[in-house]
């Protein structure tokens, strides 16, 4: 009976060390930082070149939309729940614009995480993005209603605040490559950060954003929203605390737009591609014959 009491004891006064290891190991883990870049695979089309034709796809009966939703129990669910609910009107903009805001001001954050995952890194390619990327629909109406709501003119200062720890480099462009929830308001985003004693804050002018609660008739979960496509400029980056939580606080302005693709579903003829090095081509031959005649005449 004593052996066994010793035995218990002592695996006991190993479990402590073996707990202070792990939780060592764990925040280890979720210390690492992340540097910004400029998300080169991010799905950024801004179906300039093919936007009607975007809009047809995803809105005609059977289509894009309606494929996605059956192929996503939750994007369903969240779009049953949510897409229809609102009467308010976007102007130029089509119910579907609202419907996809009102979505996505009211979904899940692990229904956003999974999103957001996938438009930051299915953008690489067409193929890529044709076969990996199922949510085409939601993607192309939230990237339009901003478009439509604020083209580029309207900026204005936003913070975000998340629990990931980030890092930059001053002076350099970067941008997020994904769908960034804000707010106007500093204190909120940063008790996101003093809940999970670790993160990042945000303070961004941006020139997308656009104020999701104005244009639906209700958003729990969005309150400001951020392009993919907004590229910012590092502009400061500092050490703070709060409530004995330490993070950074990087500063980002607005520097630009950037789409590095452009209609991936519809892509371009192949002689079409041909063109600019044909003329190319032409313009050297005509030099060439230029500069011989040229060479001729002043013998």
């Amino acid at each position: 009976m004593a052996s066994g009491i010793t035995a218990r004891m002592e695996c006991w006064s190993v479990n402590p060390s073996l707990l202070i290891l792990l939780t060592g190991l764990l925040h280890t883990v979720t210390a690492v930082e992340i540097k910004l870049d400029m998300a080169p695979d991010a799905v950024d089309d801004t179906f300039s070149e093919c936007r009607d034709k975007m809009m047809q796809n995803v809105t005609a009966p059977g289509g894009l939309l309606q494929e996605e939703l059956e192929a996503s129990k939750d994007f369903k669910e969240l779009w049953s729940r949510h897409g229809g609910t609102c009467q308010k009107q976007i102007y130029g903009g089509q119910a579907h614009h609202l419907a996809a805001l009102q979505a996505y001001g009211n979904s899940r954050e692990q229904f956003r995480q999974k999103f957001n995952g996938l438009v930051q890194t299915k953008g690489s390619n067409s193929t890529t993005y044709i076969n990996e990327f199922p949510f085409k629909s939601l993607h192309f109406l939230l990237t339009d209603a901003l478009r439509l709501l604020n083209p580029g003119k309207t900026c204005s200062t936003v913070y975000f605040g998340t629990k990931k720890q980030y890092t930059a480099e001053n002076g350099t462009e970067v941008r997020f490559g994904r769908f960034i929830g804000a707010s106007i308001h500093k204190s909120y985003e940063t008790e996101q950060i003093v809940t999970e004693e670790e993160g990042t804050l945000f303070k961004i002018m941006s020139c997308s954003v656009v104020n999701v609660e104005n244009y639906t008739c209700n958003s729990e979960e969005i309150e400001r929203l951020i392009s993919p496509t907004e590229v910012f400029r590092v502009q400061n980056i500092e050490a703070d605390s709060t409530e004995d939580v330490d993070y950074k606080i990087i500063t980002l302005t607005h520097s630009r737009f950037l789409s590095n693709h452009d209609c991936y579903l519809f892509p371009r003829p192949a002689g079409g591609s041909s063109s600019p090095l044909l003329s190319s081509m032409v313009l050297a031959l005509m030099a060439s014959f230029l500069s011989l005649y040229y060479c001729t005449i002043t013998q």
